[in-house]
């Protein structure tokens, strides 16, 4: 369930939602919009997210086996590309990352949480909407000079998650030092 607060963005998140169709995302259910109240309903993925299986470990749980990792990463491929090259208009994400990748009981992943936006008509960019939310780590650097959000942040952002899954590492910890943070690209 995500919870909007501007009724034309709920609107704008709806029209895009309502024809997206992937086997990697996860699917609308329906949606609630009454009064100050705009809520869409996703349906339920059993295994959570990829945190719990990559970072956020139960004690005696065993870590993602190689074939599984490769089989996420290959699942996030697909949605991405279903959304920039598969729609009349191409979808930006502003959500690629560990929290927002959700897993079935066969650990098929499906993108969740996230928020489409689309380029103007004869560009292959737009300017960041204050809703789009971003993990720091996965942040491409040329965003920090312009705030441009391109397909091309998506790929970036899909690149940190796969050195996440190569390494098992998260895309940002403190420094041995503990003079700052560090990102996984410049580890």
């Amino acid at each position: 369930m995500y919870r909007f607060d501007e009724l034309s963005y709920f609107r704008s998140q709806l029209t895009l939602l309502k024809g997206l169709d992937h086997s990697n995302l996860v699917k609308m259910i329906g949606y609630c919009a009454r009064g100050e109240y705009h809520v869409i309903v996703y349906e339920f993925i059993s295994c959570g997210s990829l945190n719990l299986h990559l970072h956020d470990l139960k004690p005696g749980k065993k870590p993602l086996v190689w074939k599984t990792r490769m089989k996420i990463a290959h699942g996030v491929a697909k949605a991405l590309e279903y959304l920039h090259d598969q729609q009349d208009r191409p979808c930006i994400l502003s959500g690629v990352r560990y929290t927002s990748i959700l897993l079935d009981k066969n650990y098929n992943p499906k993108l969740s949480y996230f928020s489409c936006a689309t380029p103007g008509p004869k560009a292959n960019y737009l300017r960041l909407h204050t809703r789009l939310m971003r993990g720091y780590g996965y942040i491409a650097p040329e965003y920090y000079m312009t705030p441009i959000l391109t397909l091309k942040s998506d790929v970036y952002a899909f690149g940190v998650l796969l050195l996440e899954l190569i390494s098992g590492e998260k895309p940002v910890k403190e420094n041995m030092r503990g003079s700052g943070m560090h990102t996984i690209v410049t580890w």
